[in-house]
C-alpha cells in the first residue's frame, strides 16, 4: 500500500511540475540582443590607447585648427566598425544563458547530493 501511495506522489509531482522550461518572450531576447550589439565587442587596452592618441593628435590646434580631422574615424571605430568584428559566439552565450535551467543539487559534506525544492 505504501508502494502504491510513493507512485501517486511521484505521478503528482511530475503532473505539477514544469517538464519545460518557461522560454522567455521574445521581446526580451531581443531586447538583450539589441543590448549586446553595442557592447559586444569589447575594445582592447591598445585600441583604446590609439584611439586617444588619434584623439590628441587631432585637438592639437597647432596640426590641425579648430577642427579634429580624426573624428570620423573615432566615431567609426568605437560604433560601426566595433559591430563588424564582434564574434558570433557572443550572442549565441548570451543566448543560451537567457534559456533557464533546472537547478543544482548541492552537495553536501557527507557526500550526499540534495536537490533545492522549487518555489522555496
Amino acid at each position: 500500500m505504501a508502494e502504491h501511495v510513493d507512485n501517486a506522489s511521484k505521478i503528482q509531482k511530475v503532473i505539477n511540475d514544469d517538464l519545460f522550461p518557461n522560454v522567455q518572450h521574445v521581446s526580451d531576447v531581443k531586447q538583450v540582443l539589441e543590448f549586446m550589439e553595442k557592447v559586444a565587442a569589447p575594445l582592447s587596452e591598445d585600441q583604446l590607447r590609439a584611439l586617444l592618441f588619434l584623439e590628441s593628435l587631432g585637438n592639437n590646434e597647432r596640426l590641425h585648427g579648430k577642427t579634429n580631422p580624426y573624428k570620423s574615424y573615432i566615431d567609426k571605430l568605437t560604433g560601426q566598425y566595433k559591430k563588424f568584428v564582434a564574434r558570433t559566439d557572443i550572442f549565441l552565450m548570451t543566448i543560451e544563458e537567457l534559456i533557464p535551467k533546472p537547478p543544482k543539487p548541492i552537495i553536501m559534506a557527507d557526500g550526499r547530493a540534495v536537490s533545492p525544492q522549487k518555489g522555496k
